[in-house]
């Protein structure tokens, strides 16, 4: 009786020291074997995975910079509350509700239409201009990467407008949306 106990006791032990410390993000569970994010070349090759495997859901929760897919889905938030409150108004179970459930229940429904929007987004611009994808796999493969503590861009040699820039959050990496503040070379 005692092996059995103690059996349990070492499974369950096991299992929370492997158990994952980043939570899901809009419903979407953090996956740090297939898309690593311990340097900024690992979360660039982890872009790319996310959009071979048509997972542009995990993109925008989990590697692409958080503060910039807050302040996006921020900016439309207001718009999706709209909506989620006329879908859940026309739904029987959302005449069940309560006054104090239904405000939470439509800030629900519309993070997730919300995010399901930016997802989508984000596939559909990459569809629209597969040239983005090409210059992504070739930083990957040719990239020289600077790493400065909490911030990395790389560039390509002989590619003076062109940089991607990563930023360090709790550990993991995440790739910044913006441009290359260098100007083109004149000719």
């Amino acid at each position: 009786m005692h092996y059995r106990l103690a059996l349990v006791a070492g499974l369950i032990a096991a299992t929370a020291a492997v158990a994952d410390p980043v939570p899901a993000r809009f419903d979407v569970l953090h996956n740090p074997d297939l898309y690593r994010q311990d340097t900024a070349k690992a979360a660039l090759q982890s872009i790319l995975a996310a959009i071979e495997r048509d997972r542009h859901d995990y993109l925008a929760a989990h590697l692409l910079d958080p503060a910039f897919v807050d302040a996006r889905l921020q900016t439309t938030q207001a718009y999706y509350e709209k909506l989620a409150a006329e879908q859940i108004a026309a739904t029987a179970a959302g005449a069940r509700l309560t006054a104090a459930e239904l405000p939470a229940r439509v800030r629900e429904t519309a993070t997730r239409l919300n995010f399901q929007h930016l997802a989508a987004a984000i596939q559909k611009k990459l569809a629209d201009d597969p040239e983005d994808v090409k210059w992504l796999k070739r930083f990957a493969r040719n990239g020289e990467f600077n790493d400065t503590g909490e911030t990395a861009t790389a560039t390509l040699k002989g590619v003076k407008d062109r940089a991607l820039y990563f930023k360090k959050v709790d550990g993991r990496w995440f790739m910044e949306n913006r441009k290359d503040e260098a100007k083109p070379a004149k000719e």
